[in-house]
Order: structure tokens, then sequence, then C-alpha cells
């Protein structure tokens, strides 16, 4: 699942600052991060959507339980859960809260850029 496609399309600008507020440096060869590196613009959006949307998804009780090489999370409803995606966490907290995966996304996505835009 590309998450992308569920936070609507950012002008190049508006990527720029959610990435320049996140703590991404421009870089020679794309976007520099401290955490993930390196990285072309497509793809340090994704990993940096990934963190945000991992984050806010702990603050509705899942936890993070790891990562794949490819910068994909894994994650756990509360103690018990069996750990599964991040696209499946979103599927099961949306059914959780009655409505469809893209609206929690956006929803969570927004939480995340207003955080990063400030006050």
């Amino acid at each position: 699942m590309k998450l992308e496609r569920h936070v609507g399309g950012l002008s190049l600008a508006r990527k720029a600052h959610y990435l320049r507020a996140r703590g991404w440096r421009e870089a020679e060869r794309g976007w520099h991060s401290d955490i993930f590196g390196t990285l072309p613009l497509s793809k340090a959006i994704h990993h940096q959507l990934t963190d945000d949307l991992s984050q806010a998804l702990c603050q509705c009780g899942w936890q993070v339980v790891g990562f794949s090489e490819r910068g994909y999370v894994r994650m756990r409803d509360g103690e018990r859960g069996k750990p599964c995606s991040l696209p499946k966490a979103l599927r099961t907290q949306a059914r959780r809260e009655k409505r469809p995966v893209a609206e929690l996304t956006y929803a969570l996505f927004l939480g995340a850029l207003l955080e990063a835009e400030g006050p």
C-alpha cells in the first residue's frame, strides 16, 4: 500500500517544508536525515510519513516492534497482539474507530503536518 495516496498530493514546496520541519536537510543527492540517511525525495517522504503514522498509532495503544531493512515498520496492537505491518495496523485501527482507512490515515497525517508546521 502506498501511504502517500491517502494523504493527497503535496506540492514540492510543502513536501520540502514538511521534511525540513522533521529535521531533514536538502543534500546533493536528495534529502538527508540522521536516522534514515540520504534518500530521494519520494523515499524521504515515505520514510517520514511511515514514522509519523506509526508514532500516531502509538498514541492509540499500538507499539512499534521493529523495522525491516527497507524501512517498513512492524506494529503490535497493545501488549499481546500479533505483529503486523503498518498498513494492517491502520486498517485495524480504522475498523475499531468505524471509519475509512483513508480518513484515519489523512487525519493522522494532518496531525503530524500541523505539528511540523508549528504554532
